[in-house]
This record gives structure tokens, C-alpha cells and sequence, in this order.
């Protein structure tokens, strides 16, 4: 079981246009009365180490892709930091799958490695409150799916 934020779904509006009606589907963000559910924050894992190298590829038979968006409106986060450790059954943590990097001009993020038990993930964004997050578990599939959602500092 993929466990996610069930962060923002898309919706669909209905608009008029010359008396024929067209569907349009926003991934970006929500309307401006909806807000996203935050991703709960596991904290930083005692196993994190700062400032790893920048890569997007550790090993090969997972890919984990998402989206990082902000919890008021839904808005994707350009350029949030993310720092990524996978455990490894039998070798723990190695610092040769450890990997930072960053959103996209949508938000996204994707992510390969070795098939992991689980992934640690911290999260940081320039105005946002950072998070540690342990509750990605791929069960041995060989892709995966994780949008976070990060709420503003005050």
C-alpha cells in the first residue's frame, strides 16, 4: 500500500464558450477557497545527513514521482528542496543512494533508486515550514507516487 498525502485532486469547471461547453482539468492548483491537507511531519530521521550530492538517480528498479505544493491554495512549489535516503534491505542507509534535489516550474519532483523498504525524505521550501517524512513504503513495486504538501511559516 502507497501511503500519500491525498494531497490536491483536480477539478473539473465547466465553461461556455460560444454555446459549446468545454471541460478544462487544472493540475496546478485549486480554486482559492480550497486549501490542501498538510503532509504530516514524521520529523527528521536520526539517519539524515546535511548536504549530500545532487542527483535524481541513486539505482535503478524504483521511480518515485509527486508533486510539492503549498497548503494554501494547492499551489505548486518551485524549486523546494528535497533530500531523499532510501533504506536498503540488508544495507541500512548507504550514502551512495542518499540524493538532493529540487521541484521543477511545476512542482515536480521524480526520484530512482534501488527497490528500498522505505524512503526518508526531508523537505525544505524557501517559506515553509520544513518537514521529515518516513511514511513512504513501495512494498516492491517498481514505481510509486508521493505528493507532499508543505504549509507556510508564520
Amino acid at each position: 500500500m502507497l501511503i500519500a498525502s491525498g494531497a490536491c485532486a483536480p477539478i473539473r469547471q465547466n465553461i461556455e464558450a460560444a454555446a459549446t461547453p468545454t471541460i478544462i482539468i487544472s493540475t496546478n492548483t485549486v480554486n482559492s477557497s480550497s486549501s490542501c491537507k498538510r503532509t504530516l511531519d514524521d520529523g527528521v530521521s536520526p539517519s539524515y545527513i546535511p548536504n549530500t550530492a545532487q542527483r535524481t538517480v541513486v539505482g535503478y528498479g524504483h521511480v518515485l514521482s509527486g508533486v510539492v505544493l503549498s497548503s494554501m491554495h494547492c499551489e505548486p512549489i518551485v524549486k523546494a528542496k528535497l533530500e531523499f535516503w532510501p533504506e536498503e534491505e540488508g544495507l541500512g542507509h548507504p550514502d551512495s543512494s542518499r540524493a538532493t534535489f529540487f521541484t521543477d516550474e511545476e512542482g515536480r519532483y521524480r526520484f530512482e533508486c534501488n527497490i528500498p523498504e522505505h524512503i526518508h525524505m526531508r523537505i525544505s521550501a524557501e517559506g515553509y515550514k520544513i518537514i521529515g517524512v518516513n511514511s513512504y513504503h513501495p512494498e516492491g513495486k517498481a514505481e510509486g507516487s508521493f505528493d507532499i504538501v508543505l504549509e507556510p511559516q508564520k
